[in-house]
């Protein structure tokens, strides 16, 4: 599953932490999870059946219940079968094409249809379906991401700028409605996870006018829809006192702590002492580094310390890099003899790059001197992919189909 585990340069006792980090991806497939969904939908034979897979997980997802479907549609960052390639983490014309077909088929249901929604983190950027162009969105979120924002925040604006999310997906369809949700979020928030296509949403305009101001993203144009939404045929977000709830059903299949337990057990079964800290991790990743390593400072040998979530990087320099890789550059002029450090993404993608993340160990420094290169350089600059380029650092996954967020483990041996 690490495509390029032969090439990576650390110590040979240090590579123990490959087979905990493929655990966990494994753990996270969502296709094993959805083989009892599919004997029940087959058993259905009174309704038609409409299956619309948005994401990331989306070809995974996808695979097994395309087999009971009527209606089939499909979008996600890959070429996929049955639907569109479109883009993330900023939306492209497929994208807003995508948008557009989901909602025809939506719009095109009644109360005999039965919808399967497979939703995965990516949705937000893959379904365009927001009141203005790709370019505009592409601006603010890049400002917003580039700020610090977190997911919840980033997607509260988004929200409110839709036509689909927010809980309107379901409210488009008299359609009984099952969700199966790979979840991408701290907490499992179904409001925030691809934005809340078929959840209730509890925030409001004033709330994404809020954090507009707060990381000072001043768009005119995003402003005065916000504070005049009826001007451009948006209404709130579905709330909760008026969501469909006795037709609609979301089942979450896969999230963080399936993916933390599967590495815990893993390093347990190779005679390493586990402590999992949960899906903890949401701050500036820099900041989250030096928080866990602390945990790894008073840690016995032979133990292994493992947690997930989703830090951020507020960006200040002009490189290339992901917030796990990032995480793991904090690191690397720290760790001593015996300490390793992995930080990935589930999803295999770590900002815009072509690495899943970073691995680092007390032989790391070493290469860098020999390379006459500074981590805190590259950390400065938030070129953490260069860096570990050129110490042979990466971890590269391709895309593994899932998407629960990251996983990050420190060990001592």
């Amino acid at each position: 599953m690490i495509l390029n585990a032969d090439k990576i340069e650390i110590a040979n006792e240090s590579k123990i932490i490959f087979p905990l980090l493929e655990e966990a991806i494994k753990a996270a497939d969502p296709y094993p999870k959805l083989l009892d969904a599919l004997e029940f939908f087959k058993k259905n034979d009174k309704n038609r059946k409409i299956v619309i897979a948005v994401g990331k997980a989306a070809p995974r997802m996808f695979e097994p219940l395309k087999k009971v479907a009527d209606v089939r549609f499909a979008v996600s960052n890959v070429k996929i079968e049955s639907g569109l390639q479109a883009g993330h983490p900023y939306p492209d014309f497929n994208s807003y094409e995508a948008a557009r077909i989901v909602y025809n088929i939506l719009k095109n249901t009644g109360p005999q249809d039965l919808i399967i929604f497979l939703i995965s983190g990516g949705a937000s950027s893959l379904l365009g379906d927001y009141v203005v162009g790709p370019e505009r969105l592409k601006l603010i979120t890049r400002q917003l991401m580039n700020a610090g924002s977190n997911i919840y925040e980033l997607n509260t604006v988004r929200k409110h700028l839709s036509y689909l999310k927010g809980g309107r997906a379901a409210k488009i369809t008299e359609a009984k409605i099952y969700a199966y949700i790979v979840s991408d979020v701290i907490g499992d928030d179904l409001s925030t996870i691809a934005s809340g296509l078929t959840a209730p949403d509890n925030t409001t305009f004033d709330d994404a006018i809020n954090v507009l101001n707060k990381y000072n993203v001043n768009d005119e144009i995003v402003l005065d829809i916000l504070k005049h939404p009826e001007r451009y045929g948006l209404s709130e977000t579905v709330k909760s006192d008026e969501f469909p709830n006795e037709r609609v059903q979301n089942i979450i299949i896969c999230k963080n702590s399936d993916a933390i337990a599967a590495a815990a057990k893993k390093a347990n079964e190779l005679g390493l002492n586990a402590i999992s800290l949960g899906t903890i991790v949401s701050g500036e990743a820099k900041t989250e580094a030096l928080r866990l390593y602390s945990y790894l400072n008073d840690a016995h040998e032979h133990t292994a310390i493992i947690s997930g979530g989703e830090p951020v990087v507020k960006v200040k320099g002009n490189g290339k890099g992901g917030r796990n890789q990032e995480f793991v550059l904090s690191l690397v002029n720290l760790l001593k003899k015996g300490e390793v450090v992995a930080s990935v993404g589930t999803d295999g993608i770590d900002g815009p790059t072509d690495a899943a993340g970073a691995v680092a160990d007390w032989t790391t420094m070493d290469r860098a001197r020999k390379l006459n290169i500074d981590p805190l350089y590259y950390l400065a600059n938030n070129d953490s992919y260069s860096f570990f380029e050129k110490v042979n650092g990466l971890i590269k996954t391709g895309p593994t189909g899932t998407n629960v967020m990251d996983v990050q483990i420190m060990i001592k041996l």
